[in-house]
């Protein structure tokens, strides 16, 4: 039968299609195949819609027709803002069944009107269909996917356009879209009695959206036929003030039943005051513990009570995070920190939408690679803090230029009895699939010193366990391998050696500190996943290559054929305020916490981050 079907559109007989397909149906059901066959066939004999062009230049209503697959498609353009009046005076000799919008900075998928038509004729109680949208970049990139939290929540359900309004409203954020994400119905839309009290030019857009929606019964569908371009940044306070007396006109006339969330208590006040005690979710054993760590010395050399907890939920009244999944509502002030210098790279730029910041206070930057990263998508309110994002810097990285750092690798030095004057360390993210045997096997031939440097697995006994077999196999076999208690920190491993080896870790980041070259092994498997996955190294300053090769690149980077330098080079940008990050990330403790403020501008409020490279994404566009 899908043989059959397929030849009836390859030979557009969409009659017999048509035919077939209700057969199909009552044989197989709707699955997948007659969803997609319904959808191609729309396009040939769906019924009239009309789409309604909104202040959209010639030449992208031309690029638009160009790629749009519907055929009974009848053309409308507004211009001049005024679109609720504009709706209203078409819509009395409007003979289309349904009407959608095209809109400047907007990407649309070709079977948009087709497939949101299609699940609007599902259920005769729809009144409009409302889909969810992509963010995009003016390359395609997609900067922001529909926010999966409200997923289960709003996927392919039905509710009231009212509904939909107050729940957005009520948490500040746009779940409706805008206008190219609704297609509704002709007959519906005559029923409503439209209004331009309270409606500027701004918001004309959101005002007509809500007035269609308001009273409809909506299909909401997850599937994004829609991506927005953000626009540049520009200043949009006068919007928002907008947005804010339309919701306020609204709710004083009976027409939405909610309020706009309450923006922050601003901090610092004379009547702030918490303990002098800090609760860092950390312990020894955790990969965050040494970055940590020259924070913790610094609190506790500036009379704080230091806490350390691995327990995520803890309640606490200031408290610092560096975790993947972090609870800061259990904080009465919160900071947090990147976890690792490549966080979240399959999300890039975009981190922040699946490890949001806008439930803690402030939130701390290593320096210009992510502050331009966070700029890139601060048009969206999950990647604000509340008061702010700062580029203090890399708490690791005050401790590079101190005597004690070098004195310890100097130390460990002694201890093994090194062979030889280069030293290549291995420190791998984790310990599987006999990668430590690779490197062994690679370099151990060379006139070289090698340092395995496992982390501290003792909460991961299967890693822990492969880092012991690892041991035995090697320990007593090779007069130049070396291992380094899990324990110590991996800048005494830096220190120590001329080249660091690894698969993803963000030890490779770390050795830019010391100005070390490493070496990524990407056809490491890294086994966070099932199956294992290949390593993923997202930065360009690390040099990279497959384990048949590591040999020859290690020794192009001992022969300096390799320009290692260069790479360093391109690191530096991670890192900012090397030497200060801990004094100024316990004065912005200090300053937003403690009440008395000695200094009224200091100096780590100069690096706030404000650069924006998109106006903000909110409930009017």
């Amino acid at each position: 039968m899908q043989t059959l079907i397929q030849t009836c559109f390859e030979s557009q007989d969409y009659v017999t299609a048509y035919e077939c397909l209700n057969i199909y149906k009552n044989s197989f059901g709707c699955d997948d195949f007659y969803e997609a066959c319904s959808i191609s066939l729309l396009n040939y004999n769906g019924p009239k819609v009309t789409l309604i062009s909104l202040d959209v230049s010639d030449a992208a209503l031309e690029a638009y027709l160009s790629t749009e697959t519907y055929q009974d498609l009848e053309l409308i353009q507004f211009s001049g803002y005024d679109y609720i009046n504009d709706l209203a005076s078409i819509l009395p000799t409007c003979d289309s069944e349904y009407f959608c919008f095209l809109e400047e900075h907007q990407r649309y998928d070709a079977n948009r009107i087709a497939s949101m038509l299609y699940h609007l004729k599902q259920s005769a109680q729809l009144d409009g269909i409302v889909c969810a949208r992509n963010h995009i970049d003016d390359d395609g990139t997609i900067i922001f996917h529909p926010d999966y939290a409200y997923e289960e929540t709003l996927g392919n359900k039905i509710l009231t356009g009212q509904l939909l309004l107050e729940y957005s409203i009520s948490g500040n954020i746009n779940l409706y879209g805008n206008l190219s994400t609704l297609l509704a119905s002709t007959a519906y839309a005559k029923t409503l009695s439209f209004f331009t009290e309270q409606v500027t030019p701004d918001i004309c857009s959101m005002a007509l959206l809500y007035q269609l929606l308001l009273p409809a019964h909506i299909g909401y569908l997850y599937t994004p036929y829609v991506s927005t371009i953000p626009e540049a940044y520009k200043d949009v306070s006068a919007t928002r003030a907008h947005y804010e007396a339309y919701i306020h006109f609204l709710t004083d006339i009976g027409k939405l039943s909610c309020q706009i969330p309450e923006k922050p208590v601003p901090l610092p006040s004379k009547e702030t005051h918490f303990p002098r005690e800090i609760t860092f979710i950390t312990n020894q054993s955790d990969g965050c513990y040494y970055n940590l760590l020259p924070i913790i010395r610094e609190a506790e050399r500036r009379g704080f009570k230091v806490v350390l907890s691995d327990d995520r939920k803890v309640r606490s009244d200031i408290c610092v995070y560096s975790q993947h999944i972090c609870y800061p509502e259990n904080a009465r002030f919160s900071v947090i920190l990147l976890h690792d210098m490549t966080q979240g790279d399959h999300y890039w730029p975009n981190f922040w939408e699946v490890e949001r910041w806008n439930k803690f206070d402030i939130g701390i930057l290593p320096g210009k690679t992510w502050a331009d990263r966070w700029a890139h998508c601060s048009c969206f309110p999950y990647a604000h803090p509340r008061h702010g994002v700062y580029t203090l810097g890399y708490p690791k990285s005050d401790e590079i230029n101190g005597e004690a750092l070098q004195e310890r690798a100097n130390a460990v030095r002694e201890e093994f009895h090194l062979k030889y004057d280069y030293t290549i360390v291995y420190a791998p993210s984790w310990e599987n699939d006999g990668k430590e045997d690779d490197f062994v096997k690679a370099l151990s031939s060379l006139p070289v010193n090698l340092v395995i440097k496992h982390a501290n697995w003792k909460l991961f006994p299967d890693i822990l366990a492969n880092t012991i077999e690892m041991r035995k196999l090697h320990e007593h076999e090779y007069d130049n391998v070396y291992y380094m208690d899990p324990t110590e920190s991996i800048m005494t491993a830096i220190a120590l050696c001329d080249l660091l080896v690894s698969d993803e870790s963000n030890v490779m980041i770390d050795a830019i500190l010391l100005n070390k070259p490493s070496i990524a092994v990407t056809d490491w498997l890294i086994p966070d996943e099932t199956p294992s996955r290949p390593a993923s190294v997202p930065v360009d300053f690390v040099i990279k290559c497959h384990k048949a090769e590591l040999r020859q690149t290690a020794e192009a980077v001992m022969a300096h054929t390799i320009p290692y330098e260069d790479y360093v080079k391109k690191g530096w940008d991670t890192f900012s305020n090397v030497g200060n990050s801990c004094r100024e990330i316990i004065d912005a403790i200090e300053y937003f916490t403690q009440g008395t403020i000695t200094d009224p501008s200091p100096e780590f409020l100069t690096k706030q981050v404000t650069a924006s490279r998109y106006a903000p994404c909110s409930m009017w566009n």
